[in-house]
């Protein structure tokens, strides 16, 4: 099964003193041989919150410069090695894909731009499932079609 999973599972994945980090180890060593997707706006998202991350306001879960890169620099190489799959989608379709699902959705649940593009690359990539820690993207992803779950619930 193809699974894909936002911004805030693979952080957590990957950062040990994340909120969600045990569960997130947990899950993925249960389905480590499936196929997790890695896309262009992962790499854009995942990298950023890392970064921010310096910046983290609270001093327990701030990451040094040095943490950081090493960090990314371990899901680049996981993406080179095929632990990640990159899985490329014309962007065309999923920016066309992300603005009827913010049609669909916008007026009755909260649902940022960002999510929006998880969800649509999700879409667009045919994910088997769309893993998240946010319940509202895991609504979002449920009313678009796809199947969808908080790995901490």
């Amino acid at each position: 099964m193809n699974l894909y999973a936002d911004s805030s599972f693979f952080v957590a994945s990957r950062v040990k003193r994340d909120t969600f980090y045990a569960e997130a180890v947990e899950f993925y060593r249960g389905r480590e041989h499936e196929s997790w997707l890695w896309s262009p706006w992962h790499r854009i998202e995942v990298f950023n919150t890392i970064r921010q991350l310096t910046r983290n306001p609270d001093t327990k879960r701030r990451l040094s410069e040095g943490e950081a890169k090493e960090l990314i620099h371990r899901l680049e190489r996981d993406v080179q090695l095929g632990y990640l799959q990159h899985v490329d989608a014309d962007w065309r379709d999923v920016f066309q894909s992300a603005h009827r699902i913010s049609m669909e959705n916008a007026f009755a649940r909260s649902c940022s731009a960002a999510d929006l593009l998880h969800v649509a690359y999700a879409r667009e990539a045919e994910a088997g499932l769309f893993v998240s820690f946010d319940d509202d993207q895991v609504a979002l992803a449920e009313a678009a079609g796809l199947e969808a779950l908080n790995p901490a619930r």
